[in-house]
């Protein structure tokens, strides 16, 4: 009975040590196999390729810590190495990854042709004349004779491989958060084992069908693994011949490849591009400074009246840069009793400018354009040159005076809404005081928040062969921040603009069809006047829009909107020292503002 109990006894005490042993181990962090990675090397059955294709998926931009690229892309890479060499699998179909491998004669009579279609599994075709797939590779039978070892059977493997759109075969020249991509994030690959292939003789073909775009270039490049610490794309060994919806690429090896897409501008036209805009800039400037002097020279205390709805009874086709109020029978008497022709005009113009609203707002926009001229002059001319927070100033200097005019831009549109379309209770105290403190203090709020992320630095415009076109100050990446402070707060003043302008030139050509017969000229003083409100509300700007057309948009918009200046001047020449047949033929004009007004009350 005292064996039993002595054994019972030892068997409790070792379950007791081999509890607390288990309590006492810390347990076992949870392993990260997109990190490591080396796990995964030399596994590539189901569960090792869907290990790696979700580690691709993680792998995204600004999130180093989820992957480890270098490794990621080796595995893909011996993948093909893999299949020729050690496995007997002739397809591979999954999601992300498809493959045919086959085993050739090497004494071919003739080229082999196979399809590449991303939903497909490569698959050899017969293809002659122009019975060709419209995207597949064509492999000369001088390739399999010039491998080297004089092998009669050499087997090849063609795969085609979804990178997702992150971190993996990024390279450099996809780094530049300028647009640049690889055509439907699809890579092809060929390979014939371990065994190097460069310097065909006669090239392979590679077709890719896309839609055309014309403001992207199309290269053919492979995955080089001697550039950089991970590979890099290189079109060493490529020639690349464009055809309507189709590239091809003829290479002398085989690797990886892919058609890499890139913004247009090269530096020549970048260089091209500046000179034309600070020309532009540099004429803008000078009349922007006739147009602030003649304001000084004509309003030398500059007042405030509280209603903006003045009457301004000479203005080309309505009151469409002044206000509509009916003046008293007085003020109509001085006016009919006034000699007419340009002095007297002047001589109105000079009492007119001490309290009105318009061209307050007129000359704002002049102020901040040009500003916003100096501080692009000066930013373009100094490139990124001296510290860090130098750059980070000449930034900010410039992200602000351009959000101030496009404010200073939507005000002026806000200000025709009030005098042609909403016309009545327009009444606002301190108005333009209101408007400055929109037109100025808003962006600085927009520019404070931008600089308190650390937005603004060194900015590089580089062109097609990754070399760099122009260096300046401005964001220093594609942040959130330029996408919601400059293209979208752009795109809502552009549309408001519009839609005012919109209205103004229906109103005006409307008051111009029922005034026909009684005064002549009325659409072309229409016309004129649409073009000149157009660049007050910056409709030169919305020539942004057009400039994915093609390299010729994009010169006329550089060359019209750095010239948004001179047209200003140009408007407010006309506007406030018209020509004396202009003069005379004004009172016409200001009866039906007049009378417009008047069926209003």
């Amino acid at each position: 009975m005292v064996m039993p109990r002595v054994l019972g006894t030892l068997l409790l005490l070792l379950l007791l040590l081999l509890a607390s042993g288990m309590q006492t181990e810390p347990p076992e962090p949870p392993r990260s196999i997109c990190l490591g990675l080396s796990d995964l090397a030399g596994h590539y059955d189901n569960l090792g390729l869907n290990d790696a294709a979700e580690c691709s998926r993680k792998c995204q931009p600004g999130k180093s810590d989820t992957c480890n690229v270098g490794n990621l892309q080796s595995y893909w890479l011996n993948y093909e190495t893999h299949l020729v060499e050690e496995n007997k699998t002739n397809t591979v179909n999954m999601s992300f990854v498809k493959v045919l491998v086959q085993n050739f004669n090497t004494n071919l009579s003739e080229d082999l042709h196979f399809s590449l279609e991303p939903s497909q599994i490569p698959m050899q075709v017969t293809a002659k004349g122009e019975d060709k797939p419209p995207n597949g590779v064509r492999l000369p039978r001088s390739l399999f004779r010039s491998l080297p070892g004089n092998r009669s059977v050499v087997r090849l493997a063609i795969t085609i491989l979804d990178i997702s759109p992150g971190n993996l075969f990024k390279g450099s020249q996809l780094s530049l958060g300028d647009g640049s991509h690889v055509l439907n994030n699809r890579l092809v690959g060929l390979s014939v084992g371990q065994t190097p292939v460069t310097g065909l003789p006669e090239p392979l073909e590679l077709v890719f069908s896309h839609q055309d775009q014309r403001n992207m270039t199309f290269t053919c490049v492979f995955w080089d693994v001697t550039k950089g610490p991970t590979g890099d794309w290189s079109s060493k060994g490529c020639f690349t011949e464009h055809k309507a919806q189709r590239t091809i690429c003829h290479c002398d090896h085989l690797t990886f490849f892919t058609l890499l897409l890139r913004p247009v501008l090269d530096k020549a036209t970048v260089q091209a591009l500046t000179r034309i805009s600070q020309a532009g800039c540099g004429v803008s400037m000078v009349f922007l400074a006739f147009t602030i002097v003649l304001y000084i020279a004509l309003s030398p205390g500059l007042g405030h009246r509280p209603h903006p709805q003045q009457a301004e009874p000479d203005l080309p086709a309505g009151c469409v840069a002044g206000p509509c109020e009916q003046p008293s029978l007085e003020r109509q008497e001085e006016l009919s009793a006034a000699p007419k022709g340009g002095a007297w005009y002047l001589r109105f113009s000079r009492q007119r400018f001490k309290s009105e609203d318009a061209p307050k707002i007129h000359v704002a926009l002049s102020v901040s354009l040009f500003l916003l001229n100096l501080a692009f002059l000066v930013n373009v001319g100094s490139g990124s040159q001296g510290s860090h927070a130098a750059c980070w100033v000449r930034g900010g200097i410039l992200h602000y005076f351009l959000l101030c005019t496009f404010t200073w831009m939507g005000l002026e549109a806000f200000h025709l809404y009030l005098l042609v379309i909403r016309v009545f209770n327009t009444y606002f105290g301190h108005y333009f005081l209101k408007l400055s403190l929109v037109g100025w203090g808003l962006p600085a709020l927009m520019v404070i928040g931008t600089g308190s992320a650390n937005s603004y630095g060194h900015y590089t415009i580089r062109d097609k062969e990754n070399r760099t076109s122009l260096e300046l100050c401005w964001f220093q990446e594609q942040p959130a921040a330029l996408y919601i402070t400059v293209h979208g707060y752009f795109l809502l003043t552009f549309l408001f603009g519009s839609m005012v302008l919109a209205l103004v030139a229906w109103k005006i050509f409307t008051l111009s069809s029922a005034t026909a017969g009684k005064e002549q000229g009325q659409n072309r003083k229409g016309l004129v006047t649409v073009l000149g409100l157009s660049s007050l509300v910056g409709v030169t700007w919305g020539l942004a829009v057009l400039t994915p057309l093609g390299l010729s948009t994009v010169y006329i918009f550089a060359l019209f909107n750095s010239l948004q200046g001179v047209f200003i001047f140009c408007w407010f020449a006309i506007l406030y020292f018209p020509s004396q047949s202009t003069t005379s033929s004004s009172s016409g004009t200001a009866r039906l503002d007049q009378a417009h007004s008047v069926s209003h009350e």
